[in-house]
């Protein structure tokens, strides 16, 4: 592969230089330029697969021929610019660039743009040193060919987006002898043919090594050479055995013990009894209850392990209960409805159980929290629709707590029971103050009789009104109108 540095700083291209060789990049041949025309001089002589440009060297009247060398001569591109600006990454995106790299340049971000840019490349005919022979290829993995028992190691990053670096690294890595690598949909196979004893320790180190510069983990599955099984039943046991990343999570080495070799029944289902007790800790707010449940059930799991499948079931099912749950509350919109749907996908795909229950005990903290929430303004609607109709209503004579309750929405025990908790008062104690506070103020205001006023307040008649202002006050209606017009005026 060549590769064209066009870049006015002369430390910057010697630097360059020294980072491909270094870090044995699949670069034979690197090729500097220092001025915009020597570059476009070296894209048509060589026409490298790669480029490495810095932008701010290239003057805005050259921009257009520039850009024609580019897509004419250049296959790849990674440009460079001290101008974090709009400008300079739509320019890159119109050279449809690999990367854009901000000056003062990273060894290890241009490292990974190098190694990004010479990925997208077909991969040199052999992976490692040392011609295999014609049955170690992808063909020992679906076909029972005779061949000699290679070690099979599968590799697989926690993300799946990871997987091209994972190939990268492989591809490049200095395996111990004869090796071979084979790409795969989100895993690669590695057949490696004179590692010694069962391998776990190189492994061990190939997963160190990733780690000095990636932070993502890596799980290998290592399975030693056996001269009684062929490649494909290696790599068929291999992906059993991968299966237990779910369980135990990824930074591991996996071998084969006899604890693996069996699986563990699992109903997928909730039982009737674990669905009531998921109604009762749903409906109670007991957010500890499903908490400890939810770690009882699917944390510190042991050998033999369940199918992942079954488990991802049985948390849909607890899913199921959920989502009747949030309809109850109608929660099941917006924000709180998204983050359901999230928390659907990552029980359907996340690699790792103990994530996703994680998530799912987060989710519930604040499903749960809103819910309660959620009861509690409807609580306090109610309460404030039935005041409203009482207000409305409190000369009426004919006003009864029914009313009133159903105005609110709510059966008249339970009504009785929001108002005296919020507000403190029985439904009787506030319509008596409330009709006795609007007799005063007529006494006071009006020259209404006793008897109008007693019709206008809701208490039938004159005798029932100084009943209760007597009651009440310790005097009569008359007497406290006497009493107000007494005083001096305010």
């Amino acid at each position: 592969m060549k590769l064209v540095i066009a870049e006015r700083d002369d430390k910057e291209r010697e630097a360059i230089r020294w980072l491909v060789s270094a870090y044995s990049l699949p670069i034979e041949h690197v090729y500097t330029a220092a001025t915009v025309e020597e570059m476009m001089v070296l894209l048509e002589q060589e026409a490298p697969e790669l480029l490495y440009v810095e932008l701010d060297m290239i003057p805005y009247d050259q921009w257009p021929r520039a850009t024609a060398h580019v897509r004419l001569f250049c296959r790849r591109v990674i440009a460079a610019t001290a101008e974090a600006t709009f400008a300079r990454a739509k320019q890159a995106i119109d050279w449809q660039c690999v990367d854009l790299l901000v000056k003062p340049l990273e060894p290890a971000k241009l490292k990974q743009a190098l190694r990004t840019a010479a990925s997208l490349f077909p991969s040199r005919p052999s992976l490692a040193a040392g011609g295999e022979g014609p049955h170690h290829d992808y063909r020992s993995l679906f076909c029972d060919d005779p061949a000699a028992s290679p070690h099979v190691w599968l590799v697989q990053a926690e993300q799946p987006a990871l997987s091209p670096e994972v190939i990268r690294f492989l591809t490049d890595y200095p395996f111990r002898g004869r090796a071979r690598v084979l790409p795969l949909t989100y895993m690669a196979v590695c057949l490696l043919f004179d590692l010694p004893g069962d391998g776990k320790e190189a492994a061990w180190k190939l997963l160190r090594d990733w780690e000095e510069d990636h932070h993502e983990p890596l799980a290998i599955v290592a399975m030693p050479p056996d001269g009684r099984k062929t490649v494909r039943a290696q790599y068929q046991a291999a992906r059993r055995l991968l299966e237990t990343t779910f369980f135990i999570g990824y930074r591991q080495v996996i071998a084969p013990a006899p604890e693996y070799e069996q699986q563990r029944e699992l109903d997928p289902f909730l039982t009737p009894e674990e669905q009531r007790q998921w109604i009762g800790m749903l409906e109670r707010f007991d957010y500890e209850a499903v908490k400890r449940w939810l770690q009882r059930e699917f944390w510190h799991w042991t050998p033999p392990f369940p199918s992942p499948e079954m488990v991802r079931t049985r948390l849909t099912s607890i899913l199921a209960q959920i989502r009747r749950f949030m309809k109850t509350y109608r929660l099941d919109r917006g924000m709180t409805e998204r983050e359901y749907m999230r928390l659907f996908h990552e029980i359907l795909y996340n690699p790792v159980l103990y994530r996703i229950v994680q998530e799912l005990i987060l989710f519930l903290y604040r499903l749960l929290h809103e819910a309660k929430q959620a009861e509690e303004g409807a609580r306090a609607d109610a309460v404030e629709r039935g005041l409203r109709y009482m207000e409305a209503h409190f000369r009426d004579p004919s006003l009864t707590l029914e009313k009133a309750a159903a105005a609110a929405g709510r059966s008249p025990a339970y009504f009785s029971h929001l108002l005296s908790k919020k507000r403190g008062i029985t439904f009787r104690q506030w319509l008596t103050n409330r009709r006795l506070e609007e007799a005063k103020r007529l006494l006071r205001q009006t020259d209404l009789s006793v008897k109008e006023i007693a019709e206008q307040t809701g208490f039938r008649t004159a005798h029932y009104l100084t009943r209760v202002f007597k009651a009440e006050l310790n005097e009569t209606p008359t007497a406290y109108r006497d009493g107000q017009r007494a005083l001096p005026p305010r």
